[in-house]
């Protein structure tokens, strides 16, 4: 694929939205061939995304051409948002009664999981358990944060930061008690 109302001043393409644009073009080549109806809308909805991109990056307006038609369409700077066709569904009812059960099993997962390896850690390797767990949580912690707001993925995560404070403490309430 070429841009080719390439003007002087134009910045230049990021190199991923180049290599995205190149894929667009393999897939219109394909699309062009077999035609099928469904593979036509999402190669044009990929094609304005593409194109408000550039739009974006140009700092002005576009013409995108249907690979299929031939059409010229504009394209505005500013219009990366939601191409209309594509707009997120509104977000229903939290699901508390499946959500929970399943937060409560990573919970106890993560928990039981953690004490036993920090335990055994600790008769192999004596206090080294308490900085290898210290890394094991903060490993986790970037990827529990990101999964906060993922639908499904939210219970699994907030069970595994439960199980991990309950870990903890378990861990640290034993470092108090009799050692046997």
């Amino acid at each position: 694929m070429v841009l080719a109302d390439r003007q002087p001043g134009d910045p230049p393409l990021p190199v991923e939205l180049q290599e995205a644009l190149r894929e667009w073009a393999v897939f219109a080549t394909a699309v062009t061939r077999t035609g099928r109806p469904e593979e036509v809308v999402l190669l044009r909805r990929r094609g304005r995304q593409l194109a408000a991109r550039v739009a974006d990056v140009l700092g002005r307006p576009v013409d995108l051409v249907d690979p299929v038609t031939g059409e010229t369409e504009p394209v505005r700077v500013g219009t990366t948002g939601p191409i209309p066709g594509l707009a997120a569904e509104p977000p229903g009812p939290t699901p508390w009664a499946t959500g929970l059960p399943v937060a409560a099993f990573f919970a106890v997962l993560v928990a039981v999981a953690d004490v036993v390896l920090s335990r055994t850690f600790a008769d192999a390797f004596g206090p080294l358990w308490l900085p290898a767990n210290l890394l094991i949580g903060l490993g986790l912690s970037p990827s529990l944060y990101m999964l906060r707001r993922a639908p499904f993925w939210r219970w699994p995560a907030v069970g595994a930061l439960v199980g991990l404070g309950a870990a903890w403490t378990v861990l640290l309430l034993g470092l108090l008690g009799p050692s046997g």
